[in-house]
């Protein structure tokens, strides 16, 4: 949930009403809209930092619309716990206090993921980060120089999973100083959960685009799931390639996506194990049984690097992912699969 370029996640994208019909091959939802069997309602609006796109294909364009604004609402009240950049939610209380009493269902579920993701990548992914990310920014962006080595010290200090206590009764964190940041995690957990109400009220067929990481349920228009463009990382001469969805989450992180430096050998993605920024790895996109997993394991292998973010994530069931190096070399699990862009 980053406040940063509207498109933070860029490098994936929905193709619209004429993409969509070309990348399929056919021209069956133009048909069925035409003749008013199937209506497309889409709706975009600024939320979390980003765009966020909610599409969905029904037999009743009332209830379309209706459950699309609810979608909105759900956003806004779930951006309203899981937001560090808004003072009031009930992270920035904890990055504040330290503690938060009997915590929102939905804050536990995405710190509990968070967790588990920390300890099954031994430290690579760690929501407790924000005190570095915090330094790297006002270095580069307001001092205009490198970290100096003591102050990565000092912030790897106030750095630490283990420090971070989640349960029913209480969040907390152990170290005065510490605080988190939901930005490579939340965002794939709103899609989800928007998507899970949107099922709810009987849509079946949904896309949910929060700036570029992305759900889906059911089918797509035509049946062969929905179709979105991965496109690759700038000046590495790596081919875009399309991916579709027919349940699930796909997501990007990419070293291009808000660099510090005009190499982008610095940027926003920071090993949490060293205080520098992931030396190895230009982009990752994984597709994953959820939005938030696809949306955390991005993050998680673009620290891990290239080689060891493979065999990690080919030992997950429903996970695969392609990996791009920072020389343009191309890396994928065994079960992915992608159209050239």
């Amino acid at each position: 949930m980053s406040p940063g370029p509207l498109n933070r996640r860029g490098a994936l994208r929905v193709l619209g009403a004429a993409g969509a019909s070309m990348a399929m091959g056919g021209a069956l939802l133009f048909e069925l809209v035409r003749r008013g069997r199937l209506h497309r309602v889409r709706r975009t609006e600024g939320r979390m930092g980003t765009l966020v796109t909610v599409e969905v294909v029904h037999e009743d364009p009332s209830a379309a619309r209706a459950a699309v604004e609810d979608a909105f609402a759900t956003i806004d009240s779930l951006e309203s716990v899981l937001s560090r950049h808004d003072e009031t939610s009930v992270v920035s209380r904890l990055n504040r206090e330290g503690r938060v009493p009997s915590p929102p269902l939905s804050l536990r579920e995405v710190l509990a993921t968070a967790q588990r993701l920390s300890h099954s990548t031994q430290g690579a992914f760690d929501v407790t980060m924000a005190p570095l990310l915090a330094l790297h920014a006002h270095a580069y962006q307001v001092e205009e120089r490198e970290p100096r080595p003591e102050e990565i010290r000092r912030a790897l200090a106030l750095v630490g999973f283990e420090a971070l206590h989640v349960a029913r009764d209480a969040v907390v964190l152990d170290r005065p100083g510490m605080a988190v940041t939901l930005d490579g995690i939340a965002k794939g957990y709103v899609v989800d959960r928007v998507i899970e109400e949107l099922r709810a009220a009987g849509i079946e067929d949904v896309i949910v685009d929060a700036g570029g990481d992305i759900g889906a349920a059911g089918s797509g228009p035509e049946g062969y799931g929905w179709p979105v463009g991965v496109q690759a990382p700038p000046g590495l001469g790596v081919e875009s390639v399309g991916v579709r969805l027919q349940g699930g989450g796909v997501a990007t992180s990419g070293d291009y996506m808000q660099s510090f430096t005009q190499d982008r050998r610095a940027h926003h993605i920071i090993d949490p194990r060293t205080g520098w920024s992931s030396a190895a790895t230009a982009a990752v996109s994984v597709r994953a049984s959820t939005a938030m997993w696809a949306d955390a394991l991005s993050t998680a292998a673009m620290v891990l690097g290239p080689e060891e973010a493979r065999s990690t994530l080919e030992a997950l069931p429903g996970v695969d992912a392609m990996l791009v190096g920072k020389k343009g070399e191309i890396r994928t699990t065994s079960g992915w699969s992608g159209e050239r862009g």
